[in-house]
This record gives structure tokens, C-alpha cells and sequence, in this order.
């Protein structure tokens, strides 16, 4: 390639300033978020790749993808920014699957966390990759919830969003009644309340969605009362609040490593 002005670039320019949610597409930065794009089922659309890396990548990259190869500085021209990382790719973003899947599936049991409104990018990819690595089987994300492709959210899940099933929800309450009633999930919500249950009194039910709220304003009182537990994390004395995705992490946890007995799984 000649130009950094060439119009097939056209995916990669100027990316700092794009809104999130932008089209139907996503980059990735890096060989290991490329690694993870090409390991799993979300199309790669083309690469850019700086001629330094080329040698190396050539073998890794598909010969149907188009490979776009221009010096370190042109990348940087196109992006926007410092870029030092020698590769980006370009994916298809995937249909968000339709959350009526989850009333349908019967096997494997339901480990399922719900976001109705995280609205911090690296919470979300946090939570996503805390999801992938304790064995959560769907995601589920209300409308209001940020971009799980966004560039930020991918690079903090590690990649982990190309492999967890995400469903994407017009009216994520509704959709949680339909998973208590149809499905008799456990629907557990957490919430930052001396009144609630506390963490170790929870024990999973076989099908389970954790319900984590937003950064600020927690859970919506609906939400709240659609589920049938309301859980809290125990913090010393004085301590206010924990970051939800951290908060997440140990509520993850023990969801999917209390029911350890039910599963027949040894945990670590």
C-alpha cells in the first residue's frame, strides 16, 4: 500500500475520535486480540500490519483477509495516535443474539451474568473477562449498557468478549421476568445493602443470573424487585463501596464455585 490516504483504510482512520457503537464493524489492536479474533467465530473483515510485523504475521493471517502493510508512521497517520503494536484488525461485528435463546436452552445449566447499565467501558471488558475465566455461559446487556466491541472493552477483556455469548436487550427487565418465570432461573441481585444477604449465605440454584447495577446509581428498584435474592459483599467497618467490576469478580466467584457440589466440578 502507497497511502496512508488510501480509501480501504477507511475502517481504521481517526479512531480515538469515533462514537462508540460506530457502524457494524470493530478494531482490535495487537497480536493477542488479533490471536483471540482469529480463534474464535466473529469475522475478521481485513488487518493493517506494519511492515515490521509482517514477516512474522504472514503465516497467521488468513489468505482470503485482506492485508494492508504500511510503514509505523503511516499507521499512526491513519489512527490518530502512537501506535506501537504493529497490527490491528478489523472484525464484523456479531447480531446480538436474541435473549429469547435463554428461555429455549436446557442444557448446560444457566451461569449467567446481567449488566443492565454499566456504562465505564473497562468495567464492562472487566467483567467480561472475570466472566470467560469463571466459566459464565452468557452475558446479558440492557440497552443503556456501553459497547462490549468498543475498543476499550475488548482490549480490557483480554479478548474475552469473542467468546462469550452476549445478549443485547430492548427491555432487560422483561427479559429477566421471563428467565424467573419461564426458566426458574435464580435471579440474584447485588446490591450495596447491610439488609441484604449476605455473600456466603448464597447458594446457586442449578440456572442463575447475577444481576450487577451501575457505577453510580446501583440497580433500579424494578430490577431490584424482580429478583428473588438481593445480595451484598461484607466490607469492614467505614468502607463505603466496592468498583463494580471488582465487586463483580468476588460475586462471580462464588456463584460459579459454590455450585461446585451441583455440577460435579472441581474448583481450584
Amino acid at each position: 500500500m502507497e497511502s496512508a490516504g488510501d480509501g480501504r483504510l477507511a475502517p481504521y482512520r481517526d479512531l480515538r475520535n469515533r462514537p462508540a457503537e460506530a457502524g457494524d464493524r470493530f478494531i482490535v489492536e495487537g497480536e493477542h486480540l488479533l490471536g483471540r479474533l482469529l480463534a474464535s467465530e466473529v469475522e475478521l473483515e481485513s488487518a493493517l500490519v506494519s511492515s515490521r510485523k509482517l514477516p512474522r504475521l504472514a503465516t497467521v493471517l488468513p489468505m482470503e483477509v485482506p492485508v494492508y502493510v504500511l510503514g509505523d508512521r503511516e499507521i499512526e497517520e491513519v489512527v490518530g495516535f502512537k501506535f506501537h503494536r504493529g497490527v490491528l484488525g478489523c472484525g464484523k461485528r456479531p447480531r446480538g443474539r436474541p435473549a429469547g435463546e435463554l428461555l429455549q436452552a436446557t442444557s448446560p445449566s444457566l451461569r449467567a451474568v446481567a449488566c443492565p447499565e454499566i456504562t465505564d467501558a473497562e468495567n464492562l471488558g472487566s467483567i467480561i473477562r472475570t466472566s470467560g475465566c469463571l466459566g459464565v455461559n452468557a452475558l446479558i446487556l440492557g440497552e443503556r449498557c456501553a459497547d462490549a466491541y468498543s475498543r476499550r472493552c475488548i482490549r480490557v477483556s483480554m479478548g474475552a468478549v469473542f467468546s462469550l455469548p452476549i445478549y443485547k436487550c430492548h427491555c432487560i427487565a422483561d427479559e429477566l421476568a421471563e428467565l424467573g418465570a419461564r426458566r426458574s432461573a435464580q435471579l440474584v441481585a447485588a446490591v450495596a445493602d447491610a439488609a441484604a444477604e449476605p455473600l456466603a449465605a448464597i447458594r446457586p440454584a442449578p440456572d442463575w443470573c447475577l444481576v450487577l447495577g451501575n457505577e453510580e446509581k446501583g440497580l433500579a428498584r424494578e430490577i431490584i424487585e424482580l429478583c428473588s435474592a438481593r445480595v451484598c459483599i461484607p466490607m469492614a467497618e467505614g468502607a463505603d463501596s466496592l468498583n463494580v467490576s471488582v465487586a463483580g469478580g468476588i460475586l462471580i466467584h462464588h456463584m460459579t464455585g459454590a455450585g461446585w457440589e451441583q455440577s460435579g466440578q472441581a474448583q481450584a
